[in-house]
């Protein structure tokens, strides 16, 4: 939870940021403005990811529900890492070669991807142990 504070604090900043030094009447390429944008609500999406995720809980009892805990939070952090530093430094006016950006896009979406295997197994278990 704290790291998504965090995150939402950077988020703020960089909305500063992007306010004082990415001004319509400064920037003519469209294209950067929509990439320093985009980057900008990445962060705002992987905190609330991170803050969210505050509450779940895991099924500690099974060996493989820890190992999706770890990968799970482990790639929201690495997540927010990535977009903090794709807005920093991967924007340059064309949209090809943002590879950082999509690593922290891809990273988000597997965390959700651990989260929502690890709910399917335990859902399943708990099912067939109930019949």
């Amino acid at each position: 939870m704290y790291f998504g504070l965090l995150l939402f604090i950077f988020f703020l900043v960089s909305g500063y940021y992007m306010e004082v030094y990415f001004k319509p009447q400064h920037i003519d390429n469209l294209t950067l403005r929509m990439e320093v944008r985009a980057n900008h609500i990445y962060i705002l999406f992987v905190s609330l990811l991170n803050i969210i995720s505050f509450k779940c809980i895991f099924d500690a009892i099974k060996k493989w529900s820890t190992y999706l805990e770890i990968s799970f939070r482990m790639s929201l952090i690495a997540s927010g890492i990535m977009a903090l530093y794709a807005f920093r430094y991967n924007h340059h006016g064309d949209l090809t070669g943002r590879n950082e950006t999509l690593t922290a896009v891809v990273l988000s979406l597997s965390a959700m991807a651990f989260f929502l295997t690890n709910m399917c197994i335990h859902y399943f278990s708990s099912k067939s142990q109930i019949q």
